[in-house]
């Protein structure tokens, strides 16, 4: 196999998929030091205020919204790994039957790109989905269940599908740039490492 094909996939998963397994490791144990982090601690400092004064629905209605967004980028992406797998990833011969095609390369990455981030959109919807039911629940029951205080679980709910939000969202900006591999190889390779930098400067640190 050339370095034209391996090097790729190795840019790839270091930018990627590995990248964001540490950010996101980081980010649970030194909080402070991550911009993810430190709106997580926001975002317990207002669900905890919230709770207090008893405004259940504002919450509801702002994960909602994110519902919204996670159902129609989870619909997307399993439309398109639809459409790479009836299109552009098989061939169609004569007698009707769908075979393999050739080894495409960067259309493989991108379905399993799409299809990692399918995953992660539906995680989210998961979190996201238990806590507007949680949210009214006795909370000395919930405490019961889940070995902790109440809000202390409802907010660990929020951060891990804000999380797994972040992670869905991305993986279609990732796919997007997997296509620049059909203009050339080491265009493919710039724009990977330029959004990863881009991610990091910007949004995560």
């Amino acid at each position: 196999m050339s370095y034209t094909v391996w090097l790729p996939f190795i840019v790839f998963a270091l930018c990627f998929p590995l990248y964001h397994t540490v950010y996101l490791s980081l980010t649970r144990r030194r909080p402070q030091v991550t911009k993810k982090g430190r709106i997580n601690s926001c975002i317990a400092s207002w669900l905890e205020s919230t709770f207090e004064k008893g405004q259940y629905l504002l919450v509801v209605h702002q994960i909602r919204n994110m519902i919204m967004s996670i159902t129609f980028l989870a619909s997307t992406s399993i439309l398109l790994v639809g459409f790479l797998l009836t299109y552009g990833l098989t061939n169609v011969g004569n007698n009707g039957l769908t075979t393999p095609g050739t080894i495409d390369y960067p259309g493989w990455l991108t379905f399993f790109t799409l299809t990692y981030s399918f995953l992660n959109l539906l995680l989210a919807l998961r979190h996201f989905n238990n806590l507007t039911v949680l949210i009214r629940a006795d909370p000395e029951v919930l405490e019961k269940v889940e070995g902790k205080p109440a809000t202390s679980y409802l907010e660990k709910l929020f951060v891990h599908g804000s999380q797994r939000y972040m992670i869905g969202r991305r993986g279609f900006l990732y796919a997007m740039v997997v296509l620049f591999w059909y203009v050339d190889v080491w265009v493919f390779i710039g724009l990977t490492v330029l959004l990863t930098f881009i991610l990091a400067y910007q949004h995560d640190f």
